[in-house]
């Protein structure tokens, strides 16, 4: 494993430098391999509900000096291991980790592909064009002041200790019903989840009634010429839903709606003008107003993984489980990424909400109901 690092950083020499806002203890020493990689006993025998445990208490421990590193857990089933990578935000977007996943081990890395579609011969250049995107930018990040609906009461008392749940769907079968609903599997993965929040919530006895539901979506802005620069190369992106649809194919329609402003917001050249242009602290406040639990629902991560299963040495990589954030002050997350054949749904909340595997049920109960009304 400490080969492999030392191969990660040959690849991305930014990896061995100092976190980027100078935090971490340490930061002049020079890289060494093996103070970022750790063992992590897992109980014997306990198969895959104890490394999903141990997954759960290793998210929320502290991360080493120089704010990443890479975790073997094993004991938990025999001749096999999990492989975990961590990182600090100041380090690392969703898209580089996927990256440094791929190009590490030996996949042609991100930057080789398509990252972004390039944009149109009629897009505009120059100041102009960078400050009118940053005053529409400005305008969408004011929409943050309003509230949007929440999944726990004002006051309640989150402790910071995660639990994740996960599920897994075919991936052939996900893009199916997406193509035949005329729909992206991103606008897929978003209706299912307002769908599985709305149940979740009833059932809580807390409907959401009152506020729009407002999902962040990460949008990254990765492109040819910054593939693999460390740091967080990422425009939050709202999509707002009215809770009140009941059908899961309006609810569909709308996402689909909504989220086509997201998406072309990747072919402007000039996306994220208004974090490039204003001071820092303003942008720490835009970003803080971006992810305020009164001002979004849940944080709704999308992260494609390889298309091709990859080794580790002479080990078969079987599957890969997202370990998403929990954004401060919230009581849920979620993330969908897929890797070969195989999509993955992770939700973590704080664990004063209660496991949150039946979110996972309800998810896959809003996909079987988009499958069945598709004929499929």
């Amino acid at each position: 494993m400490c080969l492999l690092v030392d191969l990660a950083v040959a690849r991305y020499p930014e990896l061995a430098a100092a976190p980027p806002d100078g935090s971490g203890r340490g930061t002049g020493t020079p890289f060494a391999a093996a103070d970022h990689v750790f063992r992590m006993p897992v109980a014997a025998g306990t198969q895959l509900d104890g490394l999903r445990v141990a997954l759960g208490d290793l998210a929320a421990a502290p991360l080493p000096e120089r704010l990443w590193g890479v975790w073997i857990l094993h004991g938990y089933a025999p001749d096999e291991f999990a492989v975990v990578l961590r990182g600090h935000h100041a380090h690392f977007d969703g898209m580089l980790l996927s990256e440094l996943f791929r190009g590490t081990l030996s996949e042609p890395a991100a930057s080789s592909r398509a990252v972004v579609p390039p944009s149109g011969p009629t897009a505009r250049r120059g100041p102009a064009a960078e400050l009118a995107t940053a005053v529409r930018e400005g305008i969408d990040a004011l929409g943050g002041l309003r509230r949007a609906a929440r999944l726990v009461p004002d006051g309640f008392p989150l402790t910071g200790k995660l639990h994740y749940a996960w599920g897994s769907v075919e991936l052939a079968r996900f893009r199916k019903v997406a193509a035949a609903h005329g729909a992206t599997p991103n606008d897929l993965y978003l209706s299912a989840l307002a769908g599985a929040l709305k149940s979740w919530a009833e059932e809580r006895g807390r409907p959401l009634c009152r506020q729009p539901m407002r999902m962040m979506v990460p949008v990254t802005l990765r492109r040819r010429d910054n593939a693999g620069k460390r740091g967080n190369a990422v425009l939050g992106a709202a999509v707002r839903l009215p809770v009140g649809l009941d059908d899961p194919v309006e609810r569909l329609e709308y996402v689909k709606a909504r989220t086509r402003k997201v998406r072309s917001s990747l072919f402007n050249p000039h996306a994220g003008a208004l974090g490039r242009m204003v001071p820092d602290r303003l942008g720490r406040w835009l970003l803080e107003l971006d992810l305020h639990p009164r001002s979004t629902t849940v944080l709704a991560s999308h992260v494609p993984g390889p298309e091709q299963r990859l080794r580790l040495g002479d080990r078969v990589i079987t599957d890969v489980m997202p370990l998403n954030l929990l954004p401060a002050g919230h009581a849920l997350a979620t993330c969908f990424s897929s890797y070969a054949t195989t999509a993955q749904i992770c939700f973590v909340a704080d664990r004063t909400v209660g496991g949150c595997d039946g979110l996972v049920q309800l998810w896959m109960h809003e996909l079987d109901e988009m499958t069945a009304r598709a004929g499929l």
